[in-house]
């Protein structure tokens, strides 16, 4: 008995910042900032539950991109969730858009500290992803493999100091992109495979993990760029629906396997789907392995975190001489959306993948290669395009809220100083109203248990000594 007491004490101290216990999963949403969408403003398009977190992004440079800077948007940020009038998550993306190692200022590394610790400070705990999609080459810091290890291990050693006592309310997230269609040849920060500089020449030798003297399919995606579970608490990888097959032009509603094979791999069509695991060998036991070096990189069983996912309605050409007519329309937004999240929110899913345990949605509209885009599903955001289906996209929220109300897996926000979830509905102000306020007896049951937990702990101690 007190062996099991011993080790369930382990566990419990073993657990990674956020992490959850319960078997249910966090759900966001990634909102449209800089075109005004709100958290308040998505809760009440979705009309049910608040959402347990949402994401928005800065440039750590602070000038690159200024309406994106750091000083502008957490404190935006922080009252933003304020508004809510829950006790949502922030989720926070920072992209080093200026580059890695010494483009990085220790003066930034302290204001980013010091922001992090304005956020739990206010009681938000802090999702931070820091250089996501690091293994893609569509931004200024991508595809370095050794600049970006050295360079994350700087980043979070120094955030973990600086948050002291504060260090567990804030989970630390390397979220690659996706392996289908790896190594992306092209772009903006692809190794060239005919130069002959030591900096491409370096990178390729690290990315080349089947050591046949180029990059191509059979090059793992992921094992290059993982920094070591030292530095990471959780793993995530941005999914994406765009369609059936390339150029990404017609709607097509998702294959029920589309997004589980993402995540596993499936060699049997790897082009497509993507050749290698990212699940297994960061979320279960069986850990990595690096072929190159034949060093272990991960023991595994970090949390899961889907960091960004939609599936898209294609609606318009970017170029409107395109005759409109070529793109099809053979299916409805509800029918491709709602065939996305239901191949992953579901009781099944989550029982087969245990470590999952949070997913975060991507709600923008935008132009992307040859169209342009509506990915969302919790409503209309912000619409930059000048079509309007404002109706079809509430039609989309309107069918999640349903679904969601057979989602008893989903940790929904807490709303206002309530301990259980409430109904949601917008007030004329766009504020959440509680639904639910004869719910703060549930309070006394959390007060109960944390007590227990205590007296728990105690105990083990006087019977080790």
């Amino acid at each position: 008995m007190l062996l099991n007491l011993i080790l369930l004490g382990a566990t419990a101290s073993a657990l990674a910042p956020l992490e959850r216990t319960d078997g249910k999963i966090l759900l966001g949403a990634w909102y449209d900032r800089n075109l005004s969408d709100t958290p308040s403003a998505v809760n009440a398009r979705i009309g049910y539950k608040p959402l347990s977190f949402f994401q928005t992004d800065v440039d750590f440079s602070g000038t690159l991109k200024p309406w994106t800077s750091p000083q502008t948007v957490i404190p935006q940020f922080q009252q933003q969730l304020k508004d809510t009038n829950t006790d949502a998550i922030a989720m926070l993306t920072v992209y080093p858009f200026q580059g890695l190692g010494d483009k990085i200022s220790d003066a930034q590394l302290k204001d980013m500290g010091d922001r992090l610790n304005g956020l739990v400070n206010s009681g938000r705990q802090v999702f931070l992803r820091f250089a996501p999609e690091m293994n893609g080459n569509w931004f200024s810091y991508g595809q370095d493999p050794a600049g970006f290890i050295s360079t994350w291990q700087r980043c979070i050693k120094y955030w973990r100091t600086a948050l002291g006592s504060n260090v567990n309310k804030v989970a630390f997230v390397w979220s690659p992109n996706s392996g289908n269609g790896y190594p992306y040849p092209g772009g903006e920060s692809w190794p060239n495979p005919n130069s002959t500089a030591k900096f491409d020449l370096d990178r390729i030798g690290l990315m080349d993990t089947n050591r046949n003297g180029k990059l191509d399919p059979l090059d793992n995606p992921y094992i290059p760029f993982y920094p070591g579970d030292e530095y990471v608490d959780w793993v995530g990888i941005s999914i994406y629906h765009y369609g059936i097959e390339w150029p990404w032009v017609n709607n097509s509603i998702p294959e029920p396997q589309k997004f589980e094979r993402y995540i596993t791999g499936y060699p049997d069509n790897g082009d497509y789907f993507g050749y290698f695991p990212f699940y297994t060998p960061f979320s279960t036991p069986a850990g990595a392995t690096n072929n190159i070096t034949n060093t272990k990189v991960s023991s595994g069983n970090k949390p899961f975190i889907v960091s960004e996912t939609a599936a898209t309605y294609h609606f318009a050409w970017v170029d409107s001489t395109t005759p409109q007519a070529t793109l099809l329309q053979d299916h409805t937004r509800v029918e491709i959306k709602e065939a996305w999240w239901n191949s992953f929110l579901t009781q099944d899913f989550i029982s087969r993948y245990p470590r999952f345990q949070a997913v975060c949605t991507f709600e923008f509209i935008k132009t992307e290669e040859l169209t342009w885009r509506d990915f969302s599903a919790f409503g209309p955001p912000p619409n930059p395009s000048g079509v309007n289906f404002e109706a079809e996209d509430q039609d989309v929220a309107n069918a999640f809220a349903r679904d969601a109300k057979g989602m008893g897996f989903v940790a929904w926000a807490k709303l206002g100083a309530t301990n259980g979830t409430a109904t949601v509905t917008a007030s004329a102000t766009g504020a959440l109203i509680d639904n639910n306020k004869q719910q703060s007896g549930s309070g006394k049951t959390e007060i109960t248990h944390i007590v227990g937990a205590l007296l728990l702990a105690a105990w083990i101690r006087i019977m080790i000594a």
